[in-house]
């Protein structure tokens, strides 16, 4: 029996919803709208999207599981911190799968695959970088890492990179402090390398990229609990 306070949603509208739900908390987490110990209410959710609770049952978990809220008792869900042990193993597993979607983009650019978008996501973390927006330049970083990602061809990497990637998205709004030029300038030398089908070199780079990035961005974040 459906509750009198809930409305039904017409039948498959729940799925195209629910990820709606999903991708609208998440980028909200993800740029420090909703800051981390804040409360997701389903409430102000449901008002916001003008959808039903159902979608927002269905999200939540999601959310949870990809470790962006956690369920307190008497508190619902809220937003999770990203501790400093999060980002470690942020960090390994960086290492390994950007490392491989690099090394697979570069062999499939030897194989004559169009480096274009690649190229294209080099330009637009180009223009982020002239604009000194911190937000954009954070945006324009995630999205190009995500290109690597799509140039390497590999469906089963990029789901496993999924809950990944939003994770570095949120890293890169939290911690803007490194130099945006010098990231930029391991970009261009990483998409150069990638395009031009130089599997081994676009690997290495990649490993210096996270590694660097690891080095610098661990002491920025040594309290145990960062804010969003």
């Amino acid at each position: 029996m459906t509750s009198p306070n809930v409305t039904e949603e017409p039948s498959g509208a729940s799925v195209s919803h629910g990820e709606r739900v999903y991708e609208w908390v998440r980028d909200r987490i993800i740029d420090g709208r909703f800051p981390t110990g804040s409360r997701v209410r389903e409430r102000e959710v449901a008002e916001a999207l003008g959808v039903s609770r159902i979608p927002i049952r269905e999200a939540l978990p999601r959310l949870e599981a990809e470790g962006y809220i956690r369920t307190l008792p008497r508190r619902g869900a809220v937003v999770a911190p990203m501790e400093l042990a999060d980002v470690v193993e942020l960090f390994d597993v960086r290492a390994s799968l950007e490392v491989l979607a690099a090394r697979l983009a570069a062999a499939r650019c030897a194989g004559g695959e169009s480096g274009e978008g690649l190229v294209a996501a080099l330009a637009t973390a180009d223009a982020a970088v002239d604009s000194s927006d911190e937000s954009r330049i954070a945006d324009a970083t995630s999205d190009f890492h995500d290109a690597v990602v799509a140039l390497a061809g590999s469906r089963l990497l990029r789901d496993l990179l999924l809950p990944v990637q939003g994770r570095v998205k949120r890293l890169f709004h939290i911690a803007s402090e490194r130099d945006d030029d010098d990231v930029h300038r391991e970009h261009r030398d990483l998409c150069d390398a990638i395009v031009r089908g130089q599997v081994e070199r676009a690997a290495a780079l990649a490993l210096a990229h996270v590694e660097r990035s690891r080095a610098e961005t661990l002491p920025l974040l040594a309290a145990p609990v960062l804010p969003a």
